[in-house]
């Protein structure tokens, strides 16, 4: 091995090797964070309720996203065998219609699933509203609402004695109705989807009690690098495939049956190339506007002059 082959592989190792320390180091710091922000939260509240949220699927093209919520009681809501001391009420909005979820008394706090609705993103500087048909470029948005609070126990009630004369009974007023408290809950968010770039923030009007996630949703870097890689390529083969008809029939090149097969073979897998594009909507976006609606009808129009110049050129 030479010596310039032997540094350039030793930069190109020493490079690698920095990437890969530099991307442990923002990981570790994030963990770190999260940890130091729930110690905060836990010496700030002792009875609470961790929320630990993952994503679980994401489809722009039916505008859902799927995220798991998992539950951890702390304090004085969970007894010593991990049930709970009091009942529970968990609100939240979600596009299956299971808004509320009650978590009885003497229970454990299971895992439960929320659907939250997409829509799209209005671009800086515009009213327009991005919409899946952008593709690789679309934006959407979506709004995470969670809400505990704990509920009175329903007492049974004593039956009343009717007085002998037909009068009324006395209330009691010493009985005082239970009023709903407020449970402070800490969100650990997860914000990963194969594919997509998630970033998450929570809104001004969130407190320890009330949170109100915003998730902002676009394509992954990759994907659009992928997607734009798949547009130039299909410009390119079908100006190559253009030049080549040219010439055939300007330049009284011979037209061969290979050339029939080749670009109709091109034609249909030019469809199965365009589908191949990772979470690609149906054909319309904008993608295929660019490209591939190009791309078919100059390979379907090189196919029939090629055919129609092979069928009534004279042999020479």
């Amino acid at each position: 091995m030479s010596l310039r082959t032997n540094i350039a592989v030793k930069g190109f190792t020493a490079s690698l090797l920095m990437i890969l320390w530099l991307a442990m180091a923002l990981i570790v710091n994030a963990q770190t964070d999260l940890e130091k922000q729930l110690k905060e939260f836990e010496a700030k509240h002792p009875t609470r309720v961790d929320v630990y949220a993952k994503i679980l699927s994401l489809d722009p093209i039916k505008g859902d996203v799927t995220i798991r919520l998992e539950f951890v009681p702390s304090g004085d809501l969970v007894k010593e065998d991990g049930t709970l001391e009091k009942t529970i009420k968990f609100d939240t909005e979600s596009a299956n219609g299971k808004t509320e979820v009650v978590f009885e008394k003497g229970k454990r706090m299971n895992a439960t699933e929320v659907v939250l609705g997409m829509y799209g993103e209005k671009k800086e500087g515009s009213n327009y509203v991005s919409v899946v048909e952008d593709y690789p470029f679309d934006s959407h948005k979506a709004d995470l609402y969670l809400y505990f609070f704990t509920k009175p126990d329903k007492k049974k009630e004593a039956p009343k004695e009717t007085p002998a004369d037909g009068a009324e009974p006395k209330k009691d007023d010493e009985e005082v109705e239970e009023v709903e408290e407020e449970v402070p809950h800490f969100l650990a968010f997860t914000p990963t989807s194969a594919g997509y770039n998630i970033t998450s923030a929570k809104s001004k009007e969130s407190d320890d009690g009330y949170t109100v996630l915003n998730l902002s949703i676009n394509r992954s870097p990759m994907v659009k690098l992928f997607s734009s890689f798949i547009m130039i390529l299909m410009w390119c083969v079908s100006l190559a495939v253009l030049a080549l008809v040219f010439t055939v029939v300007i330049g009284g090149r011979k037209s061969e049956l290979a050339m029939f097969s080749f670009i109709a073979t091109l034609l249909f897998a030019f469809v199965t190339v365009r589908n191949s594009q990772p979470g690609v909507p149906p054909v319309g976006t904008f993608s295929d506007i660019l490209s591939f609606f190009w791309a078919e009808a100059i390979l379907g129009i090189c196919l029939l002059t090629v055919v129609l110049t092979w069928v009534f050129r004279k042999p020479s």
